[in-house]
Formats: structure tokens, sequence, C-alpha cells
């Protein structure tokens, strides 16, 4: 595996460097051996050429990547303008060398580094311009994008658990639908026109399954546009929030599943919150600027908590009302009002919701794979029973 690391050479230079290891840890052990000092380190596929990789089309902007190297540099004593100079310079795609271009305009004009993020609101999140504009407040930028970023891995590795999961099941799932149309469309048809000099009477199922089969094999060019419409369709009704927020509201109401899908989406509420609050967002400010990792009627409590709040309601009661709190989450946050560690305390309620969302992933993946599998199976098998019932009954009589 190659791995691109960006590191400060002796003479305090910002490098690039390209190496072939086992594993990150290698690659990072090697750079040190030479003396080097490590800002970051990206997998790179073998065979990938850096160039292609760099100007692929439509790659979006690296937030999470932006935040960690930033906060390298500014922790090297090297000063904001120049930090985003030096990562401009060693930015290969051309979008990404405009985003970097804009914030190098804005800071020249003398706005702040978070007027500079909020100017480009489509690429940096709302998150990440409050960390920054607290840390101007109370210094420690290179300390608040250091917890935004290692907020967004967190986050990423727990998305990245629940797609996984999916994968195996979705792919299962597209491969028996080729092979249940490849029977319908060529099979079953060949099998149809045997069985029509037979000058038997097919059984009812048999029947049903023949005229699927000829709707099929007639209107093959048809339904596969059709589906790559759908799919094309599917994919671009994606890219809009309002899209998205349906889908998760209709996950929500899932029976079983709707419950899951909540909490996996309030632990990122509660990490993210977390971060904010440690980096000195007041709470009602940082509840309110997270609200939009949870579904829209959590929002909704959301902001009927923090009124609360804000008429003087403890917290741990405000979300107990609003139906944000079960009874662990609840006790956490009386401790929180006791102890004045709001932080930590979020911190632990997201690990605990994390923890349970990783069984759940785990339970629903021993689960949903073999019951994929007896479905297909069952699926594939019956349409070769009933396309062989036939010939059974014809061997039969001929006996």
């Amino acid at each position: 595996m190659k791995y691109l690391l960006r590191v400060f050479d002796t003479s305090g230079s910002v490098q690039t460097l390209r190496v072939d290891c086992d594993s990150s840890a290698a690659a990072i052990a090697l750079a040190r051996a030479r003396g080097l000092r490590v800002v970051s380190v990206r997998a790179q596929a073998r065979g990938q050429r850096r160039s292609g990789w760099s100007a692929m089309p439509g790659a979006k902007f690296n937030v999470e990547l932006f935040a960690r190297e930033l906060a390298a540099l500014l922790d090297a004593g090297v000063g904001v303008i120049d930090a985003l100079r030096t990562l401009s310079g060693n930015e290969r795609r051309e979008a990404s060398a405009e985003v970097y271009g804009d914030l190098l305009r804005q800071l020249e004009e003398g706005h702040s580094l978070s007027a500079a993020l909020e100017h480009a609101s489509r690429v940096f999140p709302p998150i990440l311009v409050a960390c920054v504009k607290a840390s101007e407040q109370t210094g420690g930028l290179a300390d608040s994008l250091t917890r935004y970023s290692r907020n967004s891995a967190l986050l990423h590795e727990l998305r990245g658990r629940v797609v996984s999961a999916a994968i195996y099941p979705s792919v299962l799932l597209l491969v028996g639908a080729a092979v249940v149309l490849f029977l319908l469309g060529f099979v079953v048809p060949r099998f149809a026109t045997l069985l029509e000099h037979s000058g038997r009477e097919l059984p009812l199922l048999s029947q049903l399954l023949m005229a699927w089969g000829g709707m099929v094999h007639a209107h093959g060019m048809a339904l596969t546009v059709g589906l790559a419409v759908l799919a094309v369709t599917v994919g671009v009704a994606l890219r809009r929030a309002a899209a998205r927020n349906w889908i998760a509201d209709r996950l929500l109401a899932l029976p079983g599943i709707g419950l899951h899908f909540r909490v996996f989406r309030q632990s990122q509420f509660f990490r993210t919150t977390a971060m904010l609050v440690e980096g000195g967002i007041p709470a009602t400010r940082a509840f309110t600027l997270a609200s939009g990792l949870v579904s829209r009627a959590d929002q909704t409590a959301v902001e009927s908590a923090m009124q609360q709040v804000r008429n003087g309601a403890r917290m741990s009661d405000a979300f107990q009302q609003a139906g944000l709190a079960n009874a662990i989450t609840y006790r956490l946050l009386t401790v929180a009002e006791k102890t004045g560690g709001l932080g930590p305390v979020l911190d632990r309620i997201a690990a605990f919701q994390e923890a349970q969302v990783s069984r759940t992933i785990d339970l629903i993946s021993r689960l949903i794979e073999p019951a994929m599998m007896i479905f297909i199976g069952v699926v594939i098998g019956g349409i070769v029973v009933l396309m062989y019932m036939p010939i059974f009954e014809i061997a039969s009589s001929i006996q």
C-alpha cells in the first residue's frame, strides 16, 4: 500500500512524501527515522496515479483533513496565513485550491478566519465555524481544530460501521435480483416454448411463472432502461437534503429499526455537542448548532428543551420532558449539573449510545445475512422448481 505523507523537513519546510509500506504506522515510523515530523498521512491504492486522483472531478473538499493539517501547522508555530499558503501549495485539485485561495483573500482583506470560513459556508459546516469563532476569543485555535478533526473522525468511523454492515446485504440482494431477472427473462421463456408443445396443462403456479417470464422477455429493454433511470433518480435525490431528511423520517418510523436509528443519530448529536462545549461555546448554543444531526422531530424537541433551559429549567428535566433523555442520559445530566463538567458527561452519553449502536449492528449483521441468503435461495429455488415441475409430471406420465 502506498501512502502520501505531509511532513516537516529539518529546515522547517513542508514536504509531501510518497512511501510504500504495509501500514500507516510503518509509513510514519519510516518518516520519523529520516528525521521528519509527520503532519498527516493518507492511503493511496497501488497503481493509482497521483495526478489522476488529485484531479478527479467532483471530489469534495476534505474538511476533516483541512482541520487536522492546519492544526498541525499552527501547533508548530506557523502563522495562519502562511499555513494556508503551505496547504494551498501542496493541493493538486483545482477546486480545493480555489477554496484555499478564497480563504487567503478573505484573510488578506482583514477578515478573521471564522469570517472567512463562514464566507465559504458551502464548504465548511457551521460547527467548524463556531469552533473557530470561539477559539478566536479564548485562544487555542490549534486545539479547537484538533478537537474538531478528532470528533469528525469518530463520527465517520461510526457511520462507516453502519455503511459497512449494509454493504454485504445490499450486494447480495442486487446479485439475487440479477439472477432472478436472468431466469425470468432468458431461461423461463425457453422452457415455456418447450412446454407449449407438450400438449399438457401446466400447474397454475407454473403458468404464472411462464407469464411473468414472457413479460420480462418481451419488455426487457424497457425494464432495463426503467431500472437505470430509477437508479440515476435515486442517486440525484440523495444529493438533496430534503430527500435525505424524508428517507431519515421514514427510517425513524419503522418499527424496531427506527429506535436504533434514532439512537445512532443522537450519539452523533451528543458527541458533537461535547466537542463544542469543550471548545468554549455556551451549552444552549452548542446544542442548537448540533441539532442538525438529529431528525426534524428531535430538532423541534431540542429547541423546546433549550427554551426551557433559557427560562431557568434544569437541563436534565428539560431533556427528559422533550423525550431526548432515557434513564441513563437523565442521570448523567444531573451529575453534570452538580459538577459543572458538561463536556465529559456528554462524551460519556455518546459513548454509551455508540456502544448500543455497535451491539445492534453486530446483531443485525449476524441475523440479516443468513436471512437474506435463505430468502434469495427460496426465490431462486422456487423458480427452478416451478420450471421443472411440468417436466417431472410429463416424465411420470410416460412411466
